[in-house]
């Protein structure tokens, strides 16, 4: 059997390198993320660009929805060395094919019905962008993160290129939004099959009953419990009035620069725990990057001291009330810096399925606190909700840990 793993070299750098290297480019793809945006919403009205921008928004949620926690599950498969090849391939261009149905029959059924609209442009922005993710999936199971940064920063900054090219020439930057970002992840694509090794690149074969989704239910769940938390301003929204979701949506983003260093050495460290045949293995590998849990740490400390200051300068006295709530949620971000890690570790230990179960029932509890505690006490109860349900979260992710370190002793 050709179990793709085991012909991947060792990772060259460990965790704490590939999780700052990861999180830098990520960051700087995010902000030149914001520079295309801005030079095509400076290019049309609000009303035209909110549609462009809600077409993007849809095709990315598209990428969520139909790859439902696959490529999560296959990076850690082949960091085991336990996904074939030739299964991989199989599952891979199914997963695909599904893709590119639900994309066309997405553009044609939307130009087709609503041929006025701006909305058709999810279909070919969020397919380049499935297929962007799944080529990176056999570079992130080698724990290659200096390729996928690569990567990452190539479709960005070849997307702005041709954003400016195509202005240069007498285009509408609005209008070729679409055209940039899906030549962007299309040529990413390529440098990411590029770039993985022809050993432990899947062989690609199509098989009409093969599930690509087979095995991947629990990630898939917990994907989409953690994509519903967005749902959260609306919620309020809706429970506390357009007041309380705008003093609440002023601030709620801004822990999310810390979110992206937790994330990066979750994502980072997820690889090395997967090879590992035991906890102690696991952390050895593990605890020379605590720094960045730490540091996150002392970030969210210290945006919260700093709340009534960054808020006033930022926003200006008609939203001082928003310091209380930015700071409610600096500090809920503390478990966030345990709890993502920790899952992802379970996960990549085999307990995806009590990670899914964890966090979902906690995402719903979330969302009837954002209901019950924002309708009574306003933007303060939706933050005061999402901080309580983050600590309920780490108990019982706690709780997972403790009881499967007790059965692999057992």
């Amino acid at each position: 059997m050709n179990v793709i793993a085991g012909h991947a070299p060792p990772p060259k750098r460990g965790v704490g390198p590939q999780a700052v290297l990861l999180a830098g480019s990520t960051g700087v793809a995010q902000l030149l993320t914001a520079l295309i945006f801005v030079l095509a919403a400076r290019s049309t009205t609000p009303g035209e660009f909110g549609t462009i921008a809600a077409a993007v928004a849809l095709g990315t949620s598209f990428v969520g929805l139909v790859d439902f926690g696959t490529n999560g599950y296959w990076v850690r498969e082949l960091a085991r060395g336990s996904l074939d090849s030739k299964e991989f391939g199989r599952r891979l261009v199914s997963k695909i094919a599904v893709a590119a149905i639900v994309a066309g029959v997405l553009g044609v059924g939307v130009h087709l019905v609503l041929p006025s609209s701006n909305y058709w442009m999810a279909a070919p922005v969020g397919f380049a962008l499935f297929l962007n993710q799944a080529a990176q999936v056999p570079l992130r199971g080698m724990a290659r993160t200096e390729l996928i940064s690569f990567s990452l920063l190539f479709d960005r900054v070849l997307a702005l290129i041709v954003l400016v090219a195509a202005v240069f020439f007498g285009a509408q930057a609005h209008q070729m939004l679409w055209i940039s970002l899906t030549v962007g992840s299309l040529a990413a694509a390529a440098i990411g099959w590029t770039l993985t090794p022809p050993d432990f690149r899947p062989k690609l074969s199509f098989r009409i009953r093969t599930n690509p989704w087979q095995r991947a239910g629990f990630y898939g769940l917990n994907s989409a419990a953690l994509a519903a938390q967005t749902l959260d301003l609306p919620m309020l929204a809706w429970a506390g009035g357009p007041a309380a979701a705008g003093l609440y949506g002023a601030v709620n983003r801004w822990t999310q620069p810390l979110g992206l260093l937790i994330g990066a050495f979750a994502s980072a460290s997820a690889p090395f725990v997967a090879r590992s045949n035991s906890w102690e293995e696991a952390w050895s590998q593990v605890r020379k990057a605590l720094w960045l849990p730490v540091a996150t740490i002392l970030g969210c400390l210290t945006i919260a001291v700093a709340a009534p200051l960054v808020v006033e300068v930022i926003l200006g006295e008609a939203y001082e009330d928003s310091a209380a709530i930015l700071r409610i949620l600096a500090i809920g971000m503390i478990p966030v810096v345990v709890n993502q890690p920790l899952s992802s570790f379970l996960q990549s230990m085999g307990h995806d399925k009590g990670v899914s179960i964890i966090v979902l029932f906690s995402v719903a509890a979330q969302l009837l606190n954002v209901v019950i505690l924002g309708g009574l006490l306003g933007a303060i109860g939706a933050a005061l909700g999402l901080a309580v349900v983050q600590v309920v979260i780490l108990v019982a992710l706690t709780m997972l840990a403790l009881r499967a370190a007790r059965r692999r002793k057992s």
